[in-house]
């Protein structure tokens, strides 16, 4: 069966199992004749130690013989001493333990089995199998496993996005449990900033209910209701600081134009909405002239905004406004001289022409000053 990458494992492993097997039959065939040699060499030996033992009577035969005339009868012991030598040599072999044959063999044949061993032990066929068995088995597994991620590998991927966008998805709704439903992140501090007409304090009195709201339920129509009863706060905006603080930035209302009424000074901005009576104008705001009485006529709106978008150097020089229409609004400054505007644009670039033609004019007695166009300014 073919495994993955075009391996086939099987066929390897049985070829490395049968010759591991003849290795095995072939290293016992060699250690049997090898034993075989070795008792056969012992038993040599065996015999070269019984000859001399039994030759012994025959060789003192002729020196018996050399005093004596009886040849005959001396020969007889001679001829008897190969019986008995025979004899003798059966008695020897017979007395041999296995013990002492085995330790005659050791003996004898050490410098063959020291010689053989090392090279036995070196070149062992069964081991070196074994050995490359090991090392293809782990190759085998090595590759599979190669195999194995790189088909998985988009799949490793898409379970991580999977992973990651739930791991995302359980930390937003954590923080919204905790955010909404425990007085951790609850509001403890009301912060207000930008104010400077308008009370502070009164003003974090009217937000006082929103003390140990949680942030994330701080409703910002709430916080409007709150500012109603503020006339000077044009717009706010609310930041929540976790863990604990409500910021509420405040832009106030610019007071743009004055009308007398009696013996005070209303006070209206650019929108027409009444900031606050005053028995003295404040410097920059200037006195509504004609056309000016209605705060929801074209004249009063486009004056307001005239005013509400010059620099405040230029707003402190102002003393009166006039407008009939939207394209005719006129300025008194206070040192007698009369500016016609005409609308509201470029009302920054008309600024700095007016600044320029006061420094340039200062030492000329001028009573009119018309910028109405930037290109071609005109004064008499």
């Amino acid at each position: 069966m073919k495994r993955p990458g075009g391996f086939d494992g099987g066929v390897e492993d049985d070829e490395l199992q049968r010759r591991a097997a003849e290795a095995r039959a072939a290293q016992a065939r060699a250690a049997e004749a090898e034993a075989v040699e070795m008792r056969a060499a012992a038993l040599s030996n065996a015999e070269g130690h019984a000859a001399p033992s039994s030759a012994a009577p025959s060789s003192a035969a002729p020196s018996s013989a050399a005093p004596s005339s009886a040849a005959p009868s001396s020969a007889a012991p001679s001829s008897a001493a190969p019986s008995g030598a025979a004899e003798a040599e059966t008695v020897d072999l017979s007395d041999l333990t296995l013990g002492e044959l085995e330790l005659s063999e050791v003996r004898s044949s050490r410098t063959g089995l020291a010689r053989f061993a090392p090279r036995a032990r070196d070149a062992d066929p069964v081991r070196a199998a074994e050995r490359r068995l090991r090392t293809a088995e782990r190759q085998n597994k090595q590759r599979q496993q190669r195999e194995k991620r790189r088909f998985t590998a988009g799949a490793r991927r898409k379970r991580r996005r999977v992973y990651i966008a739930l791991g995302t998805v359980a930390g937003l709704v954590l923080f919204v449990l905790v955010g909404t439903l425990t007085p951790v992140m609850a509001v403890r501090e009301v912060r207000i900033e930008g104010a400077s007409s308008v009370n502070v304090d009164e003003v974090q009195q009217a937000l006082a209910p929103f003390d140990g709201v949680p942030l994330a339920l701080v409703d910002e129509n709430e916080v409007l209701r709150a500012l109603e009863g503020f006339p000077l706060i044009q717009r706010f905006a609310v930041e929540r600081v976790p863990p604990s603080t409500l910021v509420v930035r405040i832009e106030e209302r610019v007071p743009v134009i004055a009308l007398a009424e009696s013996d005070v000074f209303k006070l209206y901005d650019a929108a027409g909405v009444l900031v606050g009576e005053v028995a003295e104008r404040p410097e920059g705001v200037p006195l509504g002239g004609d056309g000016l009485h209605s705060t929801s006529s074209k004249g009063f709106l486009m004056a307001a905004k005239v005013v509400r978008d010059m620099p405040g150097a230029m707003r402190a020089q102002l003393a009166e406004v006039s407008a009939v229409s939207g394209q005719d609004v006129t300025f008194m400054l206070t040192n007698g001289i009369e500016v016609f505007w005409g609308n509201d644009d470029e009302t920054k670039r008309k600024s700095l022409v007016l600044e320029a033609m006061l420094a340039s004019l200062a030492d000329r007695p001028v009573s009119h000053i018309d910028v109405s166009s930037t290109e071609s300014p005109i004064f008499r």
